[in-house]
């Protein structure tokens, strides 16, 4: 069974050339179409997708407010006239970024891509019980990695480094990103830049956290809320 997508743009022309590009690779059944994201919304109440080509400028509600106040979000690969949005998608978590007029090569990596993210979740959607795992694209590999495996997280720019046990990995993704990714109850945000692994924590002082051997910073907007999730006081 193939996984479903829904074209949300505002433009009929968009819409009907990407509806076509995506029949003839044939990866995705398209459930559906949307001229804005009040009709993207009321059309996912009766037809949930798996997959979602979102336009960002739209009337009334932009792509990434529509996105921002979905409850169930399904993958999303942002589709758009302007590169200044890419970030803002990344940091929702979305899976690629199209900018228009997409090609059909650029538009068949992009669904690759949603194709293997989506088996994968599936995959670990599979097991009894919540996955203890998450998996993560690394130089081109998508690597399977532990929870438990996960000391720190550290921004870097456009990527996240992964730390664990045994090695780091370099991701493209932004920190909020990952952070969606993750069990809340197990990770806590120390630091614009850094995520912690709650079991991991060896020691607070001060201004800083430290993770086995390593002393994680611990700023000041993110100090209070940290010492009551650990500690159970302010």
């Amino acid at each position: 069974m193939k996984p479903s997508c829904i074209i949300i743009d505002d433009e009929p022309p968009a819409r009907n050339g990407l509806k076509e590009d995506l029949t003839a690779l044939g990866m995705f059944t398209i459930a559906g179409m949307a001229g804005d994201a009040e009709q993207a919304g009321e059309l996912l109440k009766t037809t949930p997708a798996d997959l979602l080509f979102l336009d960002v400028e739209m009337p009334w509600t932009n792509g990434l407010e529509f996105l921002s106040g979905l409850d169930v979000k399904p993958m999303v690969i942002l589709v758009s006239a302007y590169p200044q949005y890419a970030l803002h998608g990344y940091e929702h978590g979305v899976v690629d970024y199209l900018l228009k007029p997409v090609s059909p090569e650029r538009l068949r990596l992009a669904c690759e891509k949603a194709l293997e993210w989506w088996v994968l979740r599936n995959k670990a959607g599979g097991e009894s019980g919540p996955a203890g795992y998450l998996f993560i694209k690394s130089n081109g590999r998508f690597e399977k990695i532990g929870y438990d495996e996960i000391l720190y997280l550290e921004a870097a720019n456009n990527y996240v480094i992964v730390y664990t046990r045994q090695k780091k990995y370099l991701v493209y993704q932004t920190l909020k990103g990952m952070e969606k990714q993750l069990p809340a109850r197990g990770f806590l945000q120390t630091h614009k830049s850094f995520i912690v692994a709650r079991p991991h924590i060896r020691q607070i002082e001060g201004d800083s956290v430290a993770v086995g051997e390593v002393r994680i910073p611990l700023s000041r907007r993110f100090k209070q809320q940290f010492l009551l999730e650990v500690l159970g006081k302010k």
